[in-house]
């Protein structure tokens, strides 16, 4: 059985929002500190991993509809570094020009930002592998941009349904033959479960241990 993070325990990754990115210019100097970004389809759970994480109930915004982030959020860790939140792919709760600007902004980024450490891929444990998610991670790991893979929402499963997805996950990324794949890590938002193990992921990430997938 994994941990339990329990509400109130510190991760020692507190952040502050700096600003919705529409443009690469706006982003912090390449060398200020590491950068992580998450991403995955929209209503996958980056936002409420994001307030869990930096034991911040309403640093990101959350909501029942999907697509609530338009735009590359972007939060600094207090202890160095940075989150970077991706729009939600997939399904977008707004127009199709909102949601073309929101694609555009995130390529430009990643394009001008080759020195982003490592992305988060967030999927959800109640969908089958997806061809969006796999796409998507092909598509850091073409930008050279390492990529975690993050199933999400575990808690709403039985503990043997959840590890359909996680086996599912796991094999892909064998068959991937690639270093720049890491996980997968399940985990559960609202109940905690997982985090830790998360957490220590990042914190390596951020360069403060180990590097380890």
């Amino acid at each position: 059985m994994k941990p339990i993070a329990t509400r109130g325990e510190s991760f020692g990754l507190s952040a502050t929002f700096v600003l919705s990115v529409a443009d690469p210019r706006q982003m912090p100097p390449a060398g200020e500190g590491p950068i992580i970004g998450l991403a995955g389809r929209s209503n996958v759970g980056k936002s409420s991993l994001i307030n869990r994480l930096t034991e911040h109930g309403g640093l990101a915004r959350t909501g029942k509809r999907p697509g609530a982030t338009t735009l590359p959020n972007l939060y600094r860790i207090h202890t160095g570094g940075y989150f970077l939140d991706f729009p939600g792919y997939g399904y977008m709760n707004r127009g199709q020009s909102t949601k073309a600007s929101s694609q555009d902004a995130s390529t430009r980024i990643v394009e001008a930002r080759p020195d982003i450490r490592r992305v988060l891929l967030l999927v959800d444990a109640r969908r089958e592998l997806l061809p969006l998610d796999t796409e998507a991670a092909r598509w850091f790991r073409l930008m050279s941009i390492p990529v975690s893979i993050v199933v999400t929402k575990t808690d709403t499963l039985s503990r043997n349904s959840r590890s359909l997805p996680l086996r599912a996950w796991g094999q892909w990324i064998g068959e991937a033959e690639d270093e720049g794949l890491g996980g997968p890590f399940p985990v559960s938002a609202r109940t905690g479960e997982g985090l830790l193990d998360l957490v220590r992921h990042v914190r390596e990430v951020l360069g403060e241990g180990p590097t380890g997938e």
